[in-house]
């Protein structure tokens, strides 16, 4: 090779452009022909130098790959065409063949754990871990940073659920660092993903925050005692201390707070197999229940608007033990978001929720219609009743209708 006559020829940057197109095409096809369009003065003339033909007109050009290897090995310039391009611009990397490969290896490192996550009911969260690229990006491409997050990850999810363990502990167990489950670390993204999306059905889809996502586990977030959900006359099995004081709670028809930090830590025995427990959106019908119905009143739950950790833990517990869940909300967008979100996540039944109830309410007045609409998926017909109508029908308008139905316990 003789790399002052190679650079003369066929360097300098006023040809990169034909280097990488002749570059492309070797890795691509191996050789053959290449055409090149608006070709400037320096390309055809230096395609023009090499082959040895005499200068032409035009804007294309034509170059057979394997006439300019011969003519680089007889001008004793480079061995061919390959060995002269990697001479001026390094090795020939084929890209879509390293993107083939890469692609190849991540696949397998998937493969490799697809069997714990069978085992754990995760098998759509580790597919798509790898169809998102979300693993391949939190390990930064490296693959045996993608599998150490992965066995970290499904460590954690193994360990799960717990009652009412605080997130540091989880994470000083699982991983040897109380911060390791901390926002913003990879590990704590892949967990909380399963956790949200895929494992025990995930968490209802109302926004769902932090706290909420790690107390479908039984994971606490701190102490917890600031989430909260409001309860009337919800029966429990008497035996423990909270379920003794539970119990009065609810013989004496006394509204009642539940933290999350009591529902993960202290279970409730809860005696509503079979039973019908209604759930509304605003305390004030809670609090008007216990106001005017007393004891006669049938189990109740206020969601205080968009349910949070609480609320969301209280119903898988209460589904879980064999309650029959009703919902109520208000008619606006809000309103019918929250109960979409909810009737997805638990097997809970609309409760005077229909287009027929609203159109029995045609005589309330009500504030105008704020935002997006959007479909009721337990009924296609509400929202262009809704829509018509133009104006909200809150709970608190529905005050009697409601408080009929809860009449009688």
């Amino acid at each position: 090779m003789d790399p002052r006559r190679l650079q003369r020829l066929l360097g300098g940057p006023e040809l990169v452009r034909l280097r990488q197109k002749l570059a492309r095409k070797l890795l691509r096809d191996g050789g053959g022909r290449l055409s090149l369009s608006r070709v400037s003065d320096a390309e055809r003339a230096a395609v023009e130098r090499l082959i040895g033909r005499s200068p032409r007109q035009g804007k294309s050009l034509s170059v057979d790959l394997e006439a300019l290897s011969h003519a680089l090995l007889r001008a004793g310039v480079a061995e061919n065409l390959r060995a002269a391009l990697e001479a001026l611009d390094g090795p020939l990397v084929d890209e879509r063949a390293r993107s083939e490969e890469e692609r190849r290896r991540w696949a397998e490192l998937i493969v490799a754990y697809r069997r714990r996550a069978d085992a754990l009911g995760l098998e759509e969260w580790l597919e798509a871990l790898q169809a998102g690229g979300l693993l391949k990006r939190l390990a930064a491409r490296s693959e045996l940073q993608g599998r150490a997050l992965l066995e970290q990850a499904l460590g954690v999810l193994e360990r799960l659920p717990v009652q009412g363990l605080s997130l540091s502990a989880l994470a000083a167990e699982c991983l040897g660092d109380a911060h390791g489950l901390d926002a913003g670390r990879p590990v704590a993204a892949l967990v909380r993903r399963a956790l949200a999306r895929h494992w025990q059905g995930g968490v209802a889809r109302v926004d769902p925050d932090e706290r909420s996502i790690w107390a479908h586990a039984g994971v606490l977030m701190g102490g917890d005692v600031t989430s909260a959900v409001l309860t009337l006359r919800l029966s429990v099995h008497p035996g423990r201390p909270l379920d003794e004081a539970l119990s009065r709670y609810c013989h004496q028809a006394e509204p009642t707070w539940l933290t999350l930090r009591q529902l993960l830590r202290h279970p409730p025995a809860w005696d509503c197999a079979g039973r019908d427990v209604f759930v509304c959106e605003n305390p004030a019908v809670l609090a008007e229940a216990a106001e005017r119905l007393g004891v006669d009143a049938a189990p109740l739950i206020a969601t205080w608007g968009r349910p949070g950790a609480a609320v969301l833990t209280l119903l898988e517990q209460l589904e879980a033990a064999g309650a029959v869940l009703h919902y109520h909300g208000d008619f606006d967008w809000a309103g019918i978001s929250i109960a979409n979100a909810l009737l997805e996540r638990f097997a809970m039944r609309p409760w005077r929720m229909g287009a027929g109830d609203l159109m029995e309410y045609a005589n309330l007045d009500g504030k105008p219609l704020a935002g997006r609409p959007i479909e009721a998926r337990w009924d296609p017909r509400l929202r262009c009743i809704l829509e018509a109508r133009g104006r909200a029908v809150h709970e608190e308008q529905l005050m009697d209708f409601l408080l009929d139905d809860l009449r009688g316990g």
